[in-house]
């Protein structure tokens, strides 16, 4: 680039020449001066980093650039179905990558940052968000860990284009072509902002004109990689799951509702109640209200014991009945105070008594730490306790884990108890599980699978799998979904919830639903102890927050393990998955009329009509299993069409027309003979399943029509003998059929109606004088149409 310029200035004069020079090196100077400048607002560390993304909640503290350790998405709007620690953005711990790796996240969050914009980069706003910033993060850690091994220079300026060739060909080995795509997005991503990366010179594409997926060697096709749920497996789901939803919930609800109502009742306290609580305590001849009795090294000498007071007057070991903070608590200790002057019951307690009176009310209420601890391990030394596991999850390989619920169920005698729960005292509680898992690895013979057919989860599980392949939504649509969502939308039956996906802002959208889907999501909400969420934890305490992939691998477990009992049938093995109800819903409401438009709106791909056909009909592709699984279906449906026809020829009559109708009249007269030979056959089974059954085998080629049937044969088939030989396919084009002249052509009674009208439409056309080419064309479609309604008077002669 210097050589050039200087062959430049060699065609001005010296003077010239100087003054361009000096121009040069101002803008260089100038150019330096913005990129410092930029540098030094990065460095700074000061700017919040999620300032520019939507969703963002004003009570929440936002990270900011200076934090290098990882930033928390406490402030943006979490989607429903992702846990707090998929939502942030984490860093490696070396100081030069962790830099670099900040830079370029922040610079992703806010891509019109005047430092971005000083060195040139201009970049439209919310072109990447949270996800896609720490998907870059898990690229980028591996571009880390891949230049550490090979030792590559820390100056990128030094690695040439077999180096990033290297790192992508070195991923391709180990993943598929579609993991490697994000990998080359952050080799990009290092690019785009390198002008502004602390230590980073200015560089270069290393593949100019080619995009990620030709780099990554994964082309693009209109082929979705999402995969549909077999037909032999979505069948027998369904039915199961509907099964729990109809038959088995009532019952369980139920019983889950009388086990868990008093503490409910407790947590669900108005104020007005704990009031009422309140005045029947005082008014007890009995009550006493506890006084400080310490004599030393306090202030509260002789003052109420507030909190001793809570627990007594509530019966709950929450002492927040006179929490000062509150008016309720304020007005509540002005009523004790008042009634201890008007009547003086009180009684000192000593700090040894309160202790005491601590350890009673915990033994009626809750444990203590180190009591749940000793219960534990005295249960665990009991050879006769035997541990719980659920069943092992077959489609991920995890194995066997014990049920955390039911554990703590048998080990407390509650029915509700958190000392196991990872939601309180995380360590006491991870303490708790590792001793249960130790008993559990040293002495496999204490173990036994649980009994999860009645239990809530699978409930929960079926409502999931119902809601799932009967609306079409995502999984993260599916979390959205709050209570009171059902409503109605055109007047038709509707869920509302939240599109999280390709939209910031989330708008709220409606999906039409069956009362089947409302009824499934009713007893959701019925289970979910979530403030608003209808697929929520059912005891939150206990940990067993909702897990989609494992919940839906227990219960086909518990469906095949438990049915002798149940009478449901039997789940084939195969690959279920979230995202795999939304496609194979898609596949099947395709092959209905008009099936692509239902699909586009009910999918929200009607938002972009640009790309909505493609997109929606990638999705309504059938696969092999499925396509397979049509076809047999559209022929049971043709046969039971065909079964009143057939009766009607068995009396000899003539049912049909066209040109295709003597091969249609033979059809039905053989399928007719071997109906009365098969006098054994006719004793066992039904005479309409029998006719159908045959029919199926005789008319396997025919395509039932709105104008005519259609039976296809590859030689004398016009519609398709009339394109070029590499365009002809092997199914009817009835849109472009002429079912008066074409050979395969068949029609009944039930096509009469349309020809008739189509021959008055003539009738009128032609007295409105049209022009003589357009008459000519009408009068001849009118002769065949007169002459094929003419076949239709004979036949009804007949009858």
């Amino acid at each position: 680039m210097r050589k050039a310029t200087y062959q430049v200035l060699d065609e001005f004069s010296n003077a010239e020449r100087a003054a361009l020079q000096k121009a040069a090196q101002s803008d260089i100077r100038e150019l330096e001066a913005r990129l410092d400048r930029g540098r030094e607002l990065l460095a700074a560390g000061l700017d919040p980093v999620y300032a520019n993304l939507p969703g963002r909640l004003a009570h929440k503290e936002m990270p900011v650039f200076g934090r290098a350790d990882m930033w928390p998405g406490d402030c943006i709007r979490r989607p429903a179905n992702k846990v707090p620690g998929a939502w942030l953005c984490s860093f490696p711990a070396d100081p030069r990558w962790n830099l670099l790796a900040r830079e370029i996240s922040f610079a992703m969050l806010n891509p019109q940052h005047p430092a971005l914009q000083a060195a040139g980069i201009f970049v439209p706003p919310g072109t990447w968000g949270l996800s896609t910033t720490r998907a870059f993060g898990s690229a980028f850690n591996k571009l880390r860990v891949w230049a550490d091994e090979q030792q590559m220079p820390a100056d990128f300026g030094l690695w040439q284009v077999e180096d990033w060739q290297g790192f992508i060909a070195a991923r391709a080995e180990i993943t598929a072509p579609g993991s490697v795509r994000p990998m080359v997005a952050a080799v990009r991503h290092l690019i785009l902002f390198s002008p502004v990366l602390t230590g980073v010179p200015t560089l270069e594409d290393p593949w100019p004109g080619q995009s990620a997926s030709a780099v990554a060697q994964c082309p693009w096709t209109d082929e979705l990689s999402t995969a549909a749920i077999a037909p032999e497996v979505w069948g027998p789901l369904l039915r199961a799951a509907w099964a729990y939803i109809d038959r088995f919930a009532p019952e369980i609800l139920a019983r889950h509702d009388h086990a868990t109502q008093p503490k409910r009742e407790r947590r669900m306290r108005t104020q007005g109640q704990l009031d009422a609580l309140l005045e029947e305590w005082l008014a007890d001849p009995g009550s006493r209200v506890p006084i400080n009795a310490h004599l030393e090294r306090t202030p509260d000498e002789g003052r109420p014991l507030w909190a001793t007071l809570s627990r007594e007057v509530s019966k709950s070991p929450n002492p927040s009945l006179f929490v000062p903070r509150s008016a309720a608590g304020r007005a509540r200790r002005q009523r004790v105070e008042l009634w201890i002057q008007q009547t003086g019951r009180t009684v000192s307690q000593s700090p040894r008594q309160r202790k005491d009176h601590a350890v009673e009310v915990r033994s009626r209420q809750r444990l203590s730490p180190a009591e749940q601890d000793e219960i534990l391990l005295r249960w665990l030394d009991a050879p006769a306790n035997l541990i719980p596991l659920r069943s092992p999850d077959t489609q991920t390989g995890e194995p066997a884990e014990p049920d955390w619920n039911e554990v703590a169920r048998l080990v407390y005698e509650a029915e509700y108890s958190d000392a196991l729960s990872l939601g309180g005292s995380h360590h006491r509680a991870a303490a708790r599980r590792a001793w249960v898992r130790q008993v559990v690895a040293s002495a496999p013979e204490r173990t036994r699978p649980v009994d999860t057919s009645q239990t809530p989860r699978m409930v929960r599980a079926a409502c999931y799998v119902w809601v799932a392949a009967l609306t079409a939504m995502r999984d993260s649509e599916i979390f959205e979904i709050t209570r009171g969502a059902v409503t109605q939308y055109y007047g038709a039956p509707a869920v509302a919830s939240r599109q999280v996906k390709h939209d910031g802002s989330r708008p709220r959208s409606r999906w039409w639903i069956t009362e089947a889907v409302a009824q499934a999501i009713a007893v959701a909400e019925a289970l979910s102890r979530h403030d608003t969420r209808v697929f929520g934890a059912i005891n939150p305490a206990l940990g067993d927050g909702f897990r989609p992939v494992r919940d839906i691998a227990d219960f086909i477990t518990l469906v095949n393990a438990n049915r002798h009992l149940t009478g449901l049938d039997e789940i084939p093995a195969g690959l279920v998955r979230p995202h795999m109800f939304r496609k194979t819903m898609a596949v099947i409401a395709a092959q209905e009329p008009d099936g692509e438009i239902a699909l586009g709106i009910q999918l929200k791909h009607a938002a972009r009509r640009a790309l909505a056909n493609r997109t929606t009909l990638a999705y309504g592709k059938p696969g092999a299993r499925w396509a397979k699984e049509f076809d047999n279906q559209l022929q049971t449906v043709a046969a039971k069409k065909l079964a009143t026809l057939l009766q009607a020829r068995r009396a000899g009559q003539t049912i049909a027309v066209g040109p295709g109708a003597a091969r249609f009249h033979a059809g039905l007269d053989r399928v007719n003979k071997a109906v009365e030979q098969s006098i054994s056959l006719r004793a066992q089974i039904a005479d309409e399943r029998l006719e159908i059954t045959l029919l199926r085998e005789e008319f396997a080629d025919l395509h039932l029509g709105t104008i005519n049937h259609y039976l296809w044969n590859a030689p004398t088939t016009e519609c398709q003998n009339q394109l070029p030989p590499d365009q002809r396919g092997t199914t009817p084009l009835l849109g472009a059929c002429q079912p008066a002249r074409c050979r395969n052509s068949v029609l009944t009674l039930a096509h009469e109606r349309i020809w008739r009208m189509e021959e008055a439409d003539l009738v009128e056309f032609l007295k409105k004088k049209p022009s003589r080419p357009l008459r000519e064309q009408a009068a001849n479609r009118l002769s065949e149409v007169r002459a094929t309604n003419v076949q239709f008077d004979k036949v009804k002669e007949s009858i």
